[in-house]
């Protein structure tokens, strides 16, 4: 699955050691590329930094992170559809045992 640059930068915002600083797109941008290609990936040219030496290893952690959180999303969305299939099949259960005893009579 690709995860878009504005899920991304959103996470990013939202994330509580971020809710007094300025998190730019550049660094959602990193963090975007190491989430859809792995952390394992090198970085383009134009999205690394200017020093060769760096590690980037706080964006690989951030990507890693967010990949969970998408994943942990997905399993409580799942899980919400499931109990509301569930509730629906009991409803439309009972309404076609009424059917049939109302043909039966």
């Amino acid at each position: 699955m690709k995860y878009s640059l504005k899920e991304v930068h959103k996470w990013l915002k939202g994330l509580e050691e971020n809710k007094y600083r300025k998190r730019y797109k550049i660094d959602a941008k990193r963090v975007c590329y190491f989430a859809n290609n792995g952390a394992d990936s090198t970085l383009p040219a134009s999205i690394s930094k200017k020093n060769e030496n760096t590690k980037y290893s706080r964006d690989k952690y951030l990507a890693k992170k967010f990949v969970k959180h998408i994943r942990e999303q997905q399993k409580l969305r799942k899980q919400k559809n499931l109990r509301n299939e569930s509730k629906l099949r009991t409803i439309i259960n009972s309404i076609i045992k009424e059917e049939i005893k109302n043909v039966s009579k």
